[in-house]
């Protein structure tokens, strides 16, 4: 069996994250499922919608309380 290190487990439990959230059908993860309103200058949504699980017909939505910001060096 082949050991890997902390650095490498750490990014499979990031990509492993990512794939349950991009396959609902399968994994019964979350997921975005829209956008609403205005897009500020980033690109992003004033309120996302997400869908509890893949084939429910509710959703909850999501408010931007801040704008995006990046740290200034």
């Amino acid at each position: 069996m082949r050991e890997i290190t902390d650095e490498e487990y750490e990014l499979f439990e990031k990509l492993k994250t990512i794939w349950l959230h991009s396959v609902p059908e399968k994994s019964g993860h979350y997921f975005v499922c829209g956008d609403v309103g205005d897009r500020d200058a980033s690109g992003l949504p004033e309120k996302i919608l997400v869908c509890p699980a893949y084939g429910l017909d509710g959703f909850a939505v999501y408010t931007k309380t801040t704008d995006y910001s990046a740290p200034s060096y």
